[in-house]
């Protein structure tokens, strides 16, 4: 019979330690190893070639999300049209949400550098596609293997971090966030601009990111040499972890997981909240997770997918939850806030992408300048906590813009600047906040799933709300102030219809038409959009709130702040020969 993995050693090596430190072997049960040294990595060029590939990652998948995201009309008028082209950001927000916790625990146990460069090569597969799609659901198709890849690309904030002492560990995530910026800050308008003024139009959106997909899985090759299995363990063969491998716990997690946040998804947006399609998924995705958690607490696993005493860190859970409220504002404000301009501001597609650059802006300044003052001072909690309420504050100040331009771009722009704030600080101080080291990978993964979650409720959930509103206000307000202009009441339905469709000759050609009819009607339609606009951010106002008042009791990871580095790389390809046993694997 197998023995069951005992829990985690840690060996201290001397400063100058390098990767080819070995975990002794013995007779003893098998146990996970974390070998600490105290050697800075700075100047290594195989963590320099990895630092390069993690942020070209990262640019890429930021380019995947916010570039097609931003723009799915002209991709939709391009190659459809098709009432699936929604399906083209859920494909990634979905695989994103369920491969996160699979690349983590995955990756803890088997080592994580074939894990990265699959999902890299996967990725650039993805892109391939995406380039050359005729429809919109093989650009769906194409965004599921954007989707696997980019829950490896974003794990940076625990790949990094990992290999650096702890005390360094939000200074190093810092230019990452500079090597993402040309598409997570400018994507909208590059976007945009890529659309207007090439022939290729949206597929340069794929085309960059092959290039940059291409160079990273290159890079990840050549420089990334995380620990190999026979160094992560000690007295316990590859064959023994994967007999091990809580496979049951894989599928309940995964077919649960997916079909819960497909559920979120759809809701309001694709198919009504009430909906056979919906309520089935939910039903069938909550009662299918509710057994997860439960197989996971009380079957005897050697190796559980998802170790339940992460949730008995109060720390854990406190970052767990803000994380989720920052995930609902960044991939809900994504998809509501260029809908609100192209309402309430400008039908220019050039000038709407740079309005929404305000978003992805504002983020990656927060996600940059946080990872540089979270540490000096001291007082990470209630540098947390601030972050949290400016959040809330500036978003639910949205409420109030209705037609001002320049107001609603100050605040958006604030707004995500403290998203991106507070996602940097709890993406670090959530590695700081885990007993066991060895486990960094699946608690990150843990936390970003429950916040793509959370990101596919609040999409829907402020979708509905939108179009509810919108609805109830054309119906109370705008047709009445049509019919009393003078309009028809035989007119109104097809009036509306080819205003929304922004047709001129299918409005002059509707009868009754005047004028006057169509300056009440602009008017009316935009107080319409602007009213429900508000509703909106003042639902956020619920979300905020509660994220809030968990803030307050946020860690104080300061004593974590140690020299100690957990993980180092090995010599790969451009250093001495390694012995044979570095190599080898036992089975």
């Amino acid at each position: 019979m197998d023995e069951k993995p005992g829990p985690v050693t840690v060996e201290y090596g001397p400063t100058d330690t390098t990767s080819d430190i070995q975990p002794t072997q013995s007779n003893e049960p098998g146990i996970d190893v974390v070998v600490v040294s105290h050697k800075r990595p700075y100047g290594d060029v195989n963590f320099i070639g990895t630092y390069v590939a993690a942020g070209l990652g990262a640019c890429s998948v930021y380019g995947a999300f916010v570039l097609p995201a931003t723009s799915l009309s002209y991709i939709n008028t391009a190659i459809g049209p098709s009432a699936n082209i929604t399906g083209v950001v859920l494909a990634w927000t979905l695989c994103l949400a369920v491969g996160y916790t699979l690349v983590g625990r995955l990756s803890d146990i088997f080592g994580r550098r074939w894990f990265f460069i699959g999902a890299s090569l996967l990725a650039t597969l993805g892109t391939i596609i995406g380039a050359t799609a005729h429809d919109v659901n093989q650009l769906i198709g194409a965004n599921v293997l954007l989707g696997l890849g980019a829950a490896v690309q974003l794990s940076f904030n625990y790949i990094l971090p990992e290999l650096v002492p702890m005390k360094d560990r939000f200074y190093v995530v810092s230019l990452i966030f500079i090597f993402a910026l040309p598409l997570s800050g400018f994507g909208p308008v590059i976007g945009r601009l890529l659309i207007v003024h090439t022939t290729a139009g949206w597929r340069w959106f794929y085309y960059i990111n092959i290039i940059l997909n291409g160079l990273s899985s290159l890079l990840y090759f050549l420089f990334y040499f995380p620990p190999a299995f026979g160094k992560l363990h000690r007295n316990r063969s590859l064959w023994q972890e994967i007999k091990d491998l809580d496979f049951g716990g894989i599928i309940l997690y995964s077919g649960g997981f997916l079909v819960l946040c497909m559920g979120l998804s759809w809701g309001g947006v694709v198919y009504p909240w009430g909906s056979a399609h919906v309520i089935a998924t939910l039903v069938a995705g909550a009662v299918t997770v509710v057994i997860f958690v439960l197989y996971e607490i009380y079957m005897p696993l050697n190796r559980p997918l998802v170790p339940m005493h992460l949730f008995k860190s109060r720390d854990y859970c406190v970052l767990t939850v803000i994380s989720a409220v920052g995930g609902m504002l960044y991939y809900s404000l994504n998809v509501i806030y260029p809908t609100m301009i192209a309402a309430l501001f400008t039908t220019d597609p050039v000038r709407g992408g740079l309005l929404a650059c305000a978003i992805g802006g504002g983020v990656a300044a927060g996600q940059f300048s946080s990872s540089l003052w979270a540490k000096p001072g001291g007082q990470f909690r209630w540098k947390l906590f601030f972050s949290v309420v400016a959040c809330t504050a500036f978003t639910a100040a949205m409420a109030g813009v209705k037609y001002n331009e320049h107001a609603a771009s100050a605040l958006m722009v604030l707004a995500s600047f403290f998203i991106g704030a507070l996602e940097s600080l709890v993406g670090i101080a959530i590695t700081f906040c885990i007993k066991d080291q060895s486990e960094i990978g699946v608690a990150v993964g843990v936390y970003g799933s429950v916040r793509s979650a959370a990101g596919c409720l609040a999409t829907s959930l402020f979708a509905t709300i939108l179009m509810n509103r919108v609805t109830h206000n054309i119906e109370h307000t705008v047709v009445p102030a049509l019919v009393e202009a003078g309009l028809p009441v035989a007119s109104v339905k097809p009036f509306l219809t080819a205003l929304e469709s922004g047709n001129k000759s299918a409005i002059a050609q509707v009868p009754g038409v005047t004028t006057s009819v169509i300056g009440v009607a602009v008017e009316t339609t935009k107080w319409s959009y602007s009213n429900a606009f508000s509703l909106v951010f003042l639902v956020t106002l619920a979300f905020g709130i509660c994220s809030c008042i968990v803030a307050f009791f946020s860690a104080e990871v300061e004593k974590y702040y140690t020299d100690d580095v957990v993980r180092q790389l090995d010599r790969g390809f451009f250093g001495k020969h390694r012995a044979a046993s570095e190599d080898t694997d036992k089975i």
